[in-house]
């Protein structure tokens, strides 16, 4: 069996839209079905207005039901993350957490997000002998863009607003650490393909006059490529390293989880 379950947001608030992640996915849709036998109902895809915490959480629950070994599931994430620092019922933080942003995301609102926790709490029942890919093309450093971007291109860093980043301030100045994306995969059964280090930004950018997530973009270019479907994890995450590179883009992708599934092919079983 297989299945995919694929999340695409441009539609966020003025300050913070996006221009190419309905493509990613949109492309990477039609990747899985004409290179990887996927067939088109074993995909679902959310993109913006639709893309809500609650309609996440439901499709991320039917990507993990009934899976066996031998079955391969994908999740892609293409949008906005970033970090919060919570709250204790004295008010002063007591923990931080690495989040995507729904389109309904709300820093007001814990529902509003999916934290890195409750991804490892969802993605845990996974058992082992699935082939469980991850994409997180998105952002988590929690800060602005403090780098040069080529042209045509921006962040998928969610701007904090000034009492959000004084909160993550405090939360750092007393040592607190989110368990993070990366954190969450490396204790799955999983390989999870990160768009950038930690605490570094992925772009959104322009590329032959059409917008993509610039990780995602190289990542389908690499994987068309006649031995791109050889090739094991490691090295086209190496072969994507370079493309962003001679692209001048500084973002520098990651793969993480597990070792196995770091030496085989892009979804192979």
């Amino acid at each position: 069996m297989n299945k995919a379950f694929l999340v695409g947001i441009n539609s966020y608030s003025a300050l913070n839209e996006l221009q190419g992640c309905v493509n990613d996915i949109t492309d990477t849709a039609d990747f899985l079905v004409s290179r990887c036998g996927f067939k088109q109902d074993e995909i679902r895809l959310l993109s913006d207005e639709r893309a809500t915490a609650r309609n996440i959480r439901e499709r991320l629950a039917w990507l993990v039901a009934e899976v066996t070994p031998g079955d391969r599931i994908y999740f892609h994430y293409s949008g906005h993350g970033t970090q919060v620092a919570t709250r204790n019922k004295k008010g002063e933080p007591d923990g931080y957490d690495e989040v995507i942003c729904p389109v309904d995301f709300d820093f007001d609102n814990e529902q509003s997000m999916i934290r890195d926790k409750e991804f490892l709490k969802i993605f845990i029942a996974v058992p082992e002998g699935v082939s469980f890919l991850w994409v997180s093309d998105s952002c988590f450093s929690g800060g602005l863009s403090r780098g040069m971007l080529p042209k045509n291109a921006r962040y998928k860093t969610y701007r904090l607003p000034v009492d959000i980043a004084w909160r993550n301030s405090s939360a750092e100045m007393r040592k607190f650490r989110p368990l993070g994306i990366k954190g969450a995969a490396k204790t799955l059964n999983a390989a999870l393909l990160s768009g950038c280090a930690e605490t570094q930004e992925s772009a959104d950018a322009e590329f032959n006059g059409r917008y993509n997530g610039a990780f995602t973009y190289y990542m389908l270019k690499n994987l068309k490529t006649t031995k791109g479907m050889k090739k094991p994890l490691t090295q086209l995450v190496g072969a994507i390293v370079k493309d962003l590179k001679k692209g001048r883009f500084t973002q520098q992708p990651e793969l993480l989880g597990s070792d196995v599934m770091g030496l085989k092919p892009f979804l192979s079983v």
